[in-house]
């Protein structure tokens, strides 16, 4: 997703609807009332991790996938439904597979099922080795540029790779015909993907690194969960590439009450941890407020007039509410040194309580 250019002197809000984004311009200083967001519940939703880890007959489909192998026999009977939710698993555990269509069945044969997966028509079976060995290649050299430092480092870096990296291919989701967009090789390789493929990259190289990572999916929509020191967190490459010229982290280590406010669930996943957000981007740069405090928000916007963008976020929706009213509608900004203000664009995302301020 990317933000379109506007105009100095005008402000411009953004409103982050599944992989899409629509803009609303209004004159200077001049806002909307914020909307407050829809509070949802996470619904019982079914995993299949503990089925499928361990079990026998899909280890032997996952190690005949791997082999790049598309018809499979394993000793077990199956049906459609099993196979359905192997391969939710199997993007979970190998999210480098991008040669999986969306066809399969199972049927019975001596002693077993045989599984056929279908390849997409727009490739050769032939071609896979070659194309998995470039996404190996690329994978690595992302790999050897992560610096050294703690997960969190590292989880941040790629996150911000990923996103300055990849282009978000519209048209693929327009036509609702991702091909290799909404796969790893897509986001690595070709350096365009859908949402699918963001999550599949991120998490790919997570479990790469030794961090683990998963994938979740709903609304139309795909992200990934994140383990960093024991506890797990939401994030979302594909929402946080927003600009060309920035990466945003409004949706970078969140929290259960943030996604929910976001997105709903599919109701097959191969798991979905309880999530925290007291490692955020922004709680670890000093951006998150309990409430607006004019000087408390205006010195930490003067703290980074230098960077490309300021990214706030408030504790709860009145307190962000204040703080839009503050800032715009009461022209608070004005009195930030070093922010040129006659040229001030800024964003701002009624769901998570944020503010990007940008240059």
């Amino acid at each position: 997703m990317k933000d379109l250019k506007v105009i100095p002197a005008v402000f411009s809000l953004l409103v982050i609807s599944g992989c899409g984004s629509s803009f609303f311009k209004y004159e200077k200083y001049e806002i909307d009332e914020p909307v407050e967001p829809v509070i949802r519940s996470i619904p019982e939703i079914e995993c299949v991790v503990d089925e499928m880890t361990g079990n026998e007959w899909y280890s032997e489909m996952c190690s005949q996938v791997m082999e790049f192998k598309t018809s499979c026999t394993v000793n077990s009977r199956i049906g459609d439904r099993d196979v359905y939710k192997a391969l939710i698993q199997l993007h979970n555990d190998y999210p480098e597979v991008f040669w999986i269509g969306n066809t399969y069945y199972a049927t019975t044969v001596t002693d077993g099922s045989k599984i056929v997966l279908g390849i997409p028509d727009w490739f050769e079976a032939d071609d896979i080795p070659e194309m998995n060995d470039e996404f190996a290649e690329s994978a690595d050299k992302l790999i050897k540029s992560i610096p050294e430092g703690s997960d969190y480092d590292k989880i941040l870096y790629v996150h911000d790779y990923i996103v300055r990296n990849t282009e978000y291919d519209r048209k693929a989701s327009d036509d609702n015909s991702t091909k290799l967009a909404g796969t790893a090789y897509g986001c690595l390789v070709e350096g365009k993907a859908v949402c699918s493929g963001y999550a599949r990259a991120f998490q790919y190289i997570m479990n790469q690194i030794g961090i683990e990572s998963g994938i979740c999916t709903g609304s139309n929509h795909a992200w990934n969960y994140v383990k960093l020191d024991g506890e797990y967190y939401w994030l979302d490459t594909t929402w946080d590439d927003v600009n060309e010229n920035y990466v945003s982290h409004t949706y970078f280590l969140f929290d259960d009450d943030m996604l929910i406010r976001t997105r709903s669930f599919d109701m097959t996943q191969s798991y979905v941890p309880e999530c925290k957000s007291d490692n955020n981007y922004f709680v670890r740069n000093g951006g998150y407020f309990t409430e607006y405090d004019k000087d408390s928000v205006i010195s930490y916007i003067e703290d980074n007039s230098e960077n490309e963008m300021c990214e706030i976020m408030f504790a709860d929706f009145e307190s962000y509410k204040s703080a839009l009213h503050g800032l715009f509608g009461n022209s608070d900004i004005r009195s930030a040194k070093g922010m040129r203000t006659s040229e001030i664009n800024y964003y701002h995302d009624d769901n998570m309580f944020t503010v990007r301020i940008c240059k």
